[in-house]
């Protein structure tokens, strides 16, 4: 009860602060983006090693990437620090009604990418927070119809997909827009 109440509260904040912001977006593929940021929610090793492969994959193709996980077991934290190249927050960078407020959250959502992809299949209202507040140009993330004020592109996933297929759909969908149809 107490969790639908505070995610209630996150999101009118989160409607107060998307009033005040204004961001132009834009539709852009794989190719043609140069900068882009990933956000994950990191549970397990074999999140951090999807995700690592896939900047590492992005990186190849001299693309500027930056990484964002939200870890929610505290204990993750120390597990995962050594390794990660990668900025991350945990439930204690949130404010009551779930909003991120560690620094790192806030330089994430002021950069320009040209696409933001949220690799989070669970719902997780500070990765949408972040998104829906990001300067990027496109916004990609998992379909639902409470989604669309954060995400510009969303893909339609099924209770069965797993978190590999999913990055294959981003994918997919990435690399077949036409950017040059809307010129």
């Amino acid at each position: 009860m107490f969790g639908n109440l505070r995610t209630k509260i996150g999101r009118y904040y989160f409607k107060k602060e998307k009033m005040k912001t204004e961001c132009h977006r834009q539709m852009t593929n794989l190719q043609e983006a140069q900068r882009i940021g990933i956000l994950y929610t990191l549970n397990e090793m074999p999140d951090y090693e999807r995700v690592s492969d896939f900047v590492a994959k992005l990186q190849i193709d001299h693309k500027e990437v930056e990484a964002l996980g939200f870890v929610k077991n505290k204990n993750l934290v120390q597990r995962f620090l050594p390794k990660l190249s990668f900025g991350f927050f945990s439930k204690r960078d949130l404010t009551w009604f779930y909003k991120p407020i560690h620094k790192q959250v806030r330089h994430f959502i002021e950069k320009e990418f040209d696409l933001l992809i949220d690799l989070s299949l669970q719902d997780s209202f500070p990765l949408k927070y972040i998104s829906g507040l990001s300067n990027a140009l496109l916004r990609v993330g998992k379909f639902s119809e409470e989604n669309t004020a954060y995400y510009d592109l969303m893909i339609d996933t099924k209770s069965t997909m797993t978190s590999d297929e999913y990055l294959g759909q981003i994918q997919h969908y990435l690399t077949i827009i036409n950017t040059d149809a809307k010129r």
